[in-house]
């Protein structure tokens, strides 16, 4: 089969503490500081052979998201800047749909031709933390696309519960390929529903929200935001595109980060002209900036406010909290979108026309184009980066 694959120098920085499990693995838990020099190439990789309890997945569209980007860009002394669990050579993308081409001896509930997407969170269900309910804080974690093959590529083997059946979008899509490119990318509208619904949870209709960061994480979190019944959303943005998909996301108000709004007013400025209050009720961190937002976010929290981190930054954050206990507002820090029933729920909502997908996609490669769909996500102009595999 074709595939894009992921090359990079183990080198792991003199300061940084190295586990005897991250020796032995050869996975890096802090990948920024692991991993230099990274390269990728579309090359010709053995099928993937099924296991009793695995799927294979005719894959159709795997979306780019930004921390796919973070794995090419890099510092002055080479290290990639993506902060978080990484193990390579290995295919990237795990944001993914496809059609099953075959299931193992052992699998239920799924049979070839199926539609499915992605939940790429491998977890053991036996450690500590999976036991306790907290899969995505697994500590045996397996993370595809990051430390094992994703999927851009033309085939794709994984745990067969890993996949989630959206045969019940053909109704809403009517065509196949339709009803593919969205299930690409559910998965950004996942990460954004763990970080509000489950990790959050307080958040009630009639909030005042802002959100940091118009990419796929953002504009997903818009929506849910919205459906939620949210009176007021507004988005900070550097790119104008952006911007524009975040109106058409739902928000009401979309202005440029860093001090862009209202004659060039600060966000905690122009949120508190807006609410009328003391600020926003939650707010979403998905620039992956802290430097820049916390804060504008600490200053703009309203009393009881949460702030929920869901960006990656690999750069620490400075906080005054005091400025929170005072209002008795949170930071609320979230990862992951496995469990708790994220994907069944995100799937019916779509089905059920509350969430569309859709409109984030604004750019489509060949996997053979897959420079050229990374250049293009590098900009950060525009929407979701899908590649088209079949």
């Amino acid at each position: 089969m074709q595939a894009a694959v992921i090359s990079a120098e183990w080198a792991p920085r003199p300061e940084y503490p190295l586990s005897e499990e991250e020796r032995r693995t050869r996975t890096a838990r802090v990948g920024s500081s692991v991993w230099k020099h990274p390269q990728v190439a579309v090359q010709e990789l053995p099928d993937p052979v099924c296991g009793p309890e695995d799927a294979v997945v005719r894959v159709a569209a795997a979306g780019l998201c930004g921390s796919d980007l973070h794995f090419f860009e890099t510092d002055a002394d080479g290290y990639m800047h993506y902060p978080g669990l990484a193990r390579f050579p290995s295919v990237p993308g795990h944001e993914v749909a496809g059609e099953v081409a075959a299931v193992g001896e052992r699998v239920k509930g799924l049979r070839p031709g199926d539609l499915v997407c992605l939940d790429d969170m491998v977890c053991c269900g036996a450690c500590g933390a999976c036991r306790r309910g907290f899969p995505n804080q697994c500590e045996e974690l397996e993370d595809v696309g990051f430390t094992m093959n994703g999927g851009c590529a033309e085939l794709l083997r994984v745990p067969a519960r890993n996949l989630w059946s959206i045969n019940s979008l053909q109704a809403r899509y009517g065509a196949k390929d339709k009803v593919l490119e969205a299930g690409a990318v559910i998965e950004p509208f996942t990460v954004a529903y763990n970080a509000l619904f489950e990790c959050a949870g307080r958040i009630k209709p009639g909030a005042f929200a802002a959100v940091y960061g118009a990419g796929a994480i953002g504009l997903a979190a818009v929506q849910l935001l919205r459906a939620a019944g949210a009176a007021q959303i507004v988005v900070f943005e550097h790119h104008a595109q952006r911007r524009e998909l975040a109106l058409r996301f739902g928000a009401h108000h979309a202005f440029p980060a860093n001090g862009g709004g209202n004659g060039g007013q600060p966000a905690r400025a122009v949120l508190r002209e807006l609410t009328g209050t003391g600020g926003a009720d939650v707010q979403v961190e998905a620039a992956g900036a802290f430097g820049h937002t916390m804060p504008e976010m600490e200053a703009a929290a309203a009393i009881g406010g949460q702030i929920v981190i869901i960006g990656r930054d690999r750069n620490r954050a400075a906080v005054q909290l005091e400025h929170l206990q005072v209002k008795k507002a949170t930071i609320v820090a979230a990862m992951g979108n496995t469990g708790h029933g994220t994907y069944p729920n995100v799937i019916r909502m779509i089905a059920a026309g509350l969430l569309d997908p859709t409109p984030m996609i604004t750019h489509r490669f060949a996997l053979r184009e897959f420079a050229g769909a990374l250049a293009q996500a590098q900009t950060r102009q525009g929407g979701k980066v899908l590649v088209k595999i079949s």
